[in-house]
Order: C-alpha cells, then sequence, then structure tokens
C-alpha cells in the first residue's frame, strides 16, 4: 500500500495542481488521494453536512479536550463523541450565536463548555484554550463557514492538535491554499467526502502525524502539490 502510493505519488501531486486551477470540483476532489490509512474510521454526528469522520476516537487521551467550532444548536457530534469517549475529555464549543436553552443544559451535562462570538472576528480560537484551561486539542471539529481560511493556520502554529474534522469552503484554488497550509504543519490527510449540498464544500479529516502510532495510523506518501 505505502509502495503503491509513492509510486503514484508525483503523478497525484500534478493532477492535483492543474485541477486546482479550474472551477470543477467533482474533478478536483476526486484527484484527491489519501496520505495516511486508519484501520478504524468512525462517522461520528449522522450523515450529511453535519457529520464528520474520525480516526479511532475510542483512543483519546483520558483528560483531553475536543474542540467544536460552529454549532447552530445542532451537537450530535458532539453528544455522540464523549458517549464514544465515555465523557473523558472536555468538550468546547463555540457558535457565532448564544445556543438555545436545550443545548445549553446538554452541554452542561457532558462536561462541556459553551462560547459565543465569530470566529476569528469577535471570538479568537486562542481564547477558547485560555478561557478553558486547555493546553491542547485532541479532535478538532470546525465548520465556521470559509472562516477556517484567516483562523485555522495560526492556531494551529501556537497549539498542538491530533486529529482536524474540517469543512472547507471555497473553490478548488482555495481549497489546494489551506490543504497546504495543514500539509505544512504536519497533518496528513486520512478521509474525503464532497457535500452533498455544496458543490464548494468538502469534509476533509487529518491527523498530526505526531498521533499516527498512537492512533495506528499508517502514514503513505505526501500528495498535496
Amino acid at each position: 500500500m505505502r509502495l503503491e502510493a509513492f509510486k503514484e505519488s508525483e503523478k497525484v501531486r500534478k493532477e492535483i495542481l492543474e485541477l486546482s486551477k479550474q472551477n470543477e470540483t467533482k474533478k478536483f476532489y476526486n484527484s484527491i488521494k489519501f496520505e495516511a490509512f486508519c484501520p478504524k474510521k468512525v462517522r461520528i454526528g449522522g450523515g450529511g453536512d453535519s457529520g464528520k469522520v474520525s480516526c479511532d476516537p475510542q483512543k483519546a487521551r483520558m483528560d483531553c479536550t475536543m474542540l467544536s467550532l460552529g454549532l447552530n444548536d445542532q451537537i450530535q457530534f458532539d453528544e455522540e463523541i464523549q458517549k464514544i469517549t465515555d465523557n473523558r475529555c472536555k468538550i468546547v464549543g463555540a457558535d457565532m450565536a448564544e445556543q438555545n436553552s436545550t443545548t445549553k443544559e446538554k452541554y452542561g451535562n457532558m462536561r462541556g463548555q459553551l462560547f459565543v462570538g465569530n470566529i476569528p472576528d469577535t471570538l479568537k480560537m486562542y481564547r477558547l484554550m485560555i478561557d478553558s484551561e486547555s493546553r491542547d486539542v485532541e479532535i478538532l471539529k470546525i465548520d465556521i463557514e470559509s472562516s477556517e481560511h484567516e483562523a485555522l493556520e495560526p492556531f494551529l502554529k501556537d497549539y498542538f492538535v491530533c486529529q482536524i474534522l474540517i469543512e472547507i469552503h471555497g473553490h478548488p484554488e482555495k481549497q489546494l491554499e489551506m490543504l497546504r497550509k495543514l500539509s505544512r504543519l504536519g497533518f496528513r490527510l486520512f478521509n474525503l467526502e464532497p457535500n452533498p449540498t455544496c458543490p464548494i464544500c468538502c469534509e476533509y479529516s487529518f491527523i498530526n502525524e505526531m498521533c499516527m502510532y498512537r492512533y495506528q495510523v499508517t502514514p503513505l506518501a505526501i500528495l498535496i502539490p
């Protein structure tokens, strides 16, 4: 599997680069291959737009921090990740709007903290860490409607994150820009799913190279050009 990935790597990189210059998102998504093999991928939060794919979340460390950015009172992911990990990690959620009373109650019952603000304009990601007394992040789920392009890279330069489950917005050239940022920071793609309702949105799952051993992930070739 690794040998095949290395043999095809140069061809794949050229194809990704070429298709990023066009606006045919379906072809662009199809050109991207996985850079790491996770033996146990788990869908969390249901199907469609709200679901994310994580690599064996049961291996999350004790007393870790989960970040869930972009809620809109839809917290199926948050509830499921806490159930899967036996509620051994605290979960920090944020949204541009205040959540309803039901969401607040559920969050309070699952070691959760809620923050309100528009990331990164009125709510900085580093403030979530400071105010929740967190040092690093085990799993970061992020869907903040294009603000990831501005907010994520500075955060990752200051805080260690094991897995990133992200919806990236934009045409292929813009998406490749974000993929390159994550690649330079040591994150390797292990899952990809185009969004069925948004042609310029795609769900990506990454794992930090430093966390691969603990999650029993096999590194493949680096394919982001």
